[in-house]
């Protein structure tokens, strides 16, 4: 038989055991099932911006519908995504402080947006401070991903990947069309989104053996007419030009470059040429324009995605939008991987991401993955052109659906 303190003993390690296996059964991860999840969606609504505003909203209405369609979040009980929009009229107080509404009064998880480089820069920085994830789909400014961000994921290529494809460009245009160009000119609009492009311009020039013969600059908000700016660029006489626009001041460039009789190269960096107003309002003014370009409905697949897109909206995707549908795939990837709407979870779930190529990653690349700055270090860009008022990739050869034409 036992002794006394050897029966009270056993007695001691049968409770303590029994609680803590009462303890680790209570502490066990139940299924977790919400209804929605609701995410914020920061773009320019109203202002210079709204229609361009109004594409990167329709990208993420799309595909917030076709995953709801779908059967939602499953890992959450097929909770449905809930988009609750943003405004923010292209200021960047104004976007700062609608990423603080969306986050302290709409009780969003995530926010995608927001566009403009000038805007995502504090936008980001509020959401960082209020641990909330905030996926970049458009906004290119190098410094967005470079400030050592917890909360922060750019799906988008930073403008080091632009300025470093365009001058491969026009290195490749001696081989592609017979034109060998030398001498550069800059003209670009003043926010970060010009500014930092101009930067990464410029380095690939140098690094490229080119020349830059002229850098111009102007505010593009409100701009009525860039005779001036166009005119002080084209004194260089450059071999080509590279331009870091938004849409108006885009269409004004065109026109003021026609009225002068120039016909030298212009290369965008996917600013306005990439919208259908550059061709509607601009008609054989636009022929041959370049520009750099994020998705085409020639890519792989883009067919499919153009046409669901077109029936909902009646346009085409743009590279704005097919980004932004992009990111809220990237989100609900993440939140079926987190199981939860914890922003910590989130976010965590965000930094392992992992897409390849496939029905929900839509983009010309192998594969979406985040280094540990949060920038999608996959993001690439190919080159188009307007060819009868459609823009057609001509560059690489593995996206090119066209020859390059250069005009007479």
């Amino acid at each position: 038989m036992m002794k006394h303190q050897q029966v009270v003993n056993f007695i001691r390690i049968a409770v303590i055991t029994g609680l803590l296996l009462l303890t680790a059964c209570g502490n066990q991860p139940k299924p977790v099932s919400v209804d929605v999840v609701r995410v914020g969606v920061l773009y320019p609504l109203s202002g210079d911006l709204a229609s361009t505003g109004q594409d990167n909203q329709n990208g993420t209405i799309l595909a917030a519908e076709e995953i709801n369609a779908a059967g939602g979040i499953q890992s959450l009980g097929g909770a449905k995504l809930e988009l609750i929009f943003g405004d923010t009229q292209g200021n960047p107080d104004i976007g700062a402080q609608e990423t603080e509404r969306l986050i302290q009064e709409e009780n969003v998880a995530a926010i995608i947006g927001a566009y403009q480089s000038s805007v995502t820069k504090p936008a980001t920085q509020a959401a960082e401070r209020l641990e909330t994830p905030f996926i970049v789909s458009m906004a290119i400014s190098d410094i967005i991903t470079e400030r050592g961000f917890q909360y922060t994921f750019r799906v988008c290529p930073k403008a080091q990947y632009y300025g470093r494809d365009q001058v491969l460009f026009l290195k490749d245009l001696a081989q592609l069309a017979g034109y060998p160009v030398q001498r550069v000119a800059l003209l670009y609009e003043n926010t970060d989104f010009g500014t930092g492009t101009s930067l990464a311009q410029k380095a690939a020039i140098q690094e490229n053996g080119l020349e830059v013969v002229a850098e111009v600059s102007y505010t593009a908000e409100g701009a009525a007419d860039l005779s001036n700016e166009v005119a002080q660029v084209l004194a260089a006489d450059p071999d080509a030009i590279l331009e870091v626009t938004y849409l108006n001041d885009s269409i004004l460039i065109a026109r003021a470059l026609a009225e002068a009789g120039a016909t030298i190269p212009l290369v965008d960096a996917a600013g306005g040429v990439l919208y259908p107003e550059y061709v509607e309002q601009l008609g054989e003014m636009a022929e041959g324009s370049f520009t750099l370009v994020e998705y085409s409905k020639y890519a792989a697949g883009g067919e499919e995605l153009n046409a669901r897109f077109h029936e909902r909206f009646g346009a085409d995707i743009t590279g704005n939008s097919a980004y932004a549908y992009q990111a809220v795939y990237v989100l609900a990837d993440a939140l079926e991987r987190a199981g939860s709407v914890d922003k910590a979870q989130l976010r965590a779930a965000l930094a392992a991401t992992d897409m390849p190529k496939g029905p929900h990653m839509i983009l010309p690349a192998e594969r979406i993955h985040f280094d540990t700055d949060g920038q999608n270090e996959f993001a690439t860009l190919f080159m188009a052109q307007i060819q009868n008022g459609e823009l057609v990739p001509v560059w690489p050869a593995e996206f090119a659906a066209s020859k390059v034409h250069l005009n007479p």
